[in-house]
């Protein structure tokens, strides 16, 4: 690899089957497309009103405790004259461009045709097809986070300043995830150290690179993600500490160290709110059985802001209830935490590709319908109710067959647990050095994009594992096309072994 160019060398990738496998991922993308009709989902209304706040104040401004960077993707859209019809153009489009990154990254890494079967497997996946006409952040996020794992992967197949700036795209590309859905909190923290180990030899030049790429990333998380913002409503300064405190609230309600928190927080009020918390507790039990509970029950509980706030009644004062009382218990139930965590990202482990989206046509909230449509008029712009519900949309060829697509997304799920014992019993025997790190860079951004939701919410909300599916195809790529090689290379062994023998032994009659 000379000159920053990827060099396939030896049995290069374009052969018959290469493009055979090219045509077919192509015509997949092609099928998948659909009417660019805007689908409302309940988040919809408060990234409508928080893109429309942005766009009045010229700086990013949420409502309903939204992340920034959608509203803003809307701003801008709205600002150049586009609509709600061109906002899904625009993520149709987000979503072939992924598809097709994936696929030069994973031919670029594996140099294989196999390698090519998931990524087309991933091109049809409901569970990610579906989000291209939802209005909402669930196709952005895993836009940007897997393209700043592709940046890495490429770089391990490249040399010189073009790894340099496939590192700081990839930098780049992880910070704006995490500005899309605070899920990415540890997107760019993961790409940052990943990409600070690939950048040889670290000369001057590229060192200053580096660092001005990550000043860059933590200046746009600074005023672009969650932490930037969660002034700009109620809603948002109270989201993340409540969040903590909701879905762990039965480590909370165990510890006598957070419930004298409460009792202190809520004053005169203490007996209520215990008992409405017993209440949120007990509510819907079995609907998340990783997490235990329901928290969202406690979520949306609005009493529990006005019983937290502050003698002026002002979030923030409930915010910081919510912190300490969730550290309380945390510090008091350390291992209780840690398990629940370690639960959560074993689910998600054996879950990594979820059977989503099989409905054949996208459900759409029609009660949020007029209340979108409220919003753009409130700002001055036109949208009937009708405009914004249209005829359903089919979802992909894959929901057309809901069981046969169940069992295929719970065997993905096997195989990529499979690929992660290889590469772990690979790395143990410091064997295939390559693959080791290639695989090993999707295991630690996959692991990064679902261990703060693992850690504040729960992954039986299956969204939440959607984004980090085409990392999961991948590694399949990696494996499948290394365990090829394996088979491939332990026959030739035993081949070579056969002959040898009969060379050596002596001849018969």
């Amino acid at each position: 690899m000379k000159g920053g160019a990827i060099s396939f060398g030896v049995g290069s990738p374009w052969r018959p089957w290469a493009a055979l496998a090219w045509a077919a991922l192509l015509l997949a993308i092609l099928v998948s497309f659909r009417p660019a009709v805007p689908v409302i989902w309940g988040d919809t209304p408060p990234f409508v009103e928080s893109a429309l706040r942005t766009l009045e104040a010229g700086r990013p401004t949420v409502t309903g405790g939204r992340d920034p960077g959608y509203p803003a993707f809307l701003a801008v859209t709205f600002a150049f004259g586009g609509d709600l019809g061109t906002v899904v153009r625009l993520q149709q489009a987000a979503w072939a461009v992924l598809m097709l990154a994936l696929a030069i990254t994973a031919q670029a890494a594996t140099r294989s045709a196999v390698g090519l079967v998931p990524i087309i497997l991933v091109a049809t996946y409901p569970g990610l097809l579906l989000f291209t006409n939802v209005l909402t952040a669930d196709l952005l996020f895993p836009v940007f986070l897997n393209l700043a794992t592709a940046g890495l992967l490429v770089a391990t197949c490249i040399d010189g300043a073009a790894r340099c700036c496939a590192v700081v795209a990839s930098i780049l590309c992880a910070a704006i995830a995490a500005c899309l859905r605070s899920q990415g909190l540890l997107v760019p923290i993961a790409a940052i150290l990943l990409g600070a180990c690939l950048v040889r030899p670290k000369t001057p030049a590229r060192l200053a690179v580096m660092a001005i790429s990550v000043a860059a990333a933590l200046a746009l998380l600074l005023a672009g993600s969650r932490f930037g913002v969660s002034s700009s409503d109620r809603a948002s300064a109270v989201f993340v500490p409540k969040t903590l405190f909701c879905n762990h609230l039965n480590i909370v309600l165990a510890s006598d160290a957070a419930r004298g928190e409460i009792v202190s927080a809520a004053g005169d009020r203490a007996d209520a709110t215990m008992a409405r918390l017993a209440t949120d507790v007990a509510a819907e039990p079995g609907r998340w059985p990783v997490l235990g509970f329901f928290g969202d029950a406690c979520l949306f509980d609005s009493e529990l802001d006005r019983d937290f706030a502050d003698t002026t009644g002002h979030a923030v004062g409930a915010a910081a209830a919510y912190w300490r009382i969730f550290l309380a218990a945390a510090r008091d139930r350390p291992l209780v935490y840690a398990g629940k965590f370690i639960r959560q990202m074993a689910y998600g482990f054996s879950s990594a590709w979820p059977p989503y989206g099989l409905e054949p046509f996208i459900p759409v909230s029609s009660d949020d319908v007029p209340y979108v449509s409220e919003i753009m008029a409130r700002h001055g712009r036109a949208a009937e109710p009708n405009d914004l519900q249209g005829g359903p949309v089919r979802i992909g060829l894959s929901s057309d067959f809901p069981v046969t697509s169940a069992y295929l997304s719970k065997a993905l799920s096997a195989a990529f647990v499979i690929a992660v014992i290889f590469w772990t019993v690979a790395a143990v025997r410091r064997r295939r050095p390559a693959f080791v790190t290639r695989a090993g860079i999707v295991i630690v951004m996959w692991a990064a994009s679902i261990a703060t939701a693992a850690a504040a919410h729960t992954l039986d909300v299956a969204r939440y594992l959607i984004p980090a599916v085409p990392l999961v195809g991948l590694m399949l790529s990696l494996f499948a096309v290394e365990l090829t090689a394996t088979l491939m290379a332990d026959r030739a062994v035993a081949a070579a072994t056969i002959r040898r023998a009969m060379r050596s032994s002596p001849r018969s009659g």
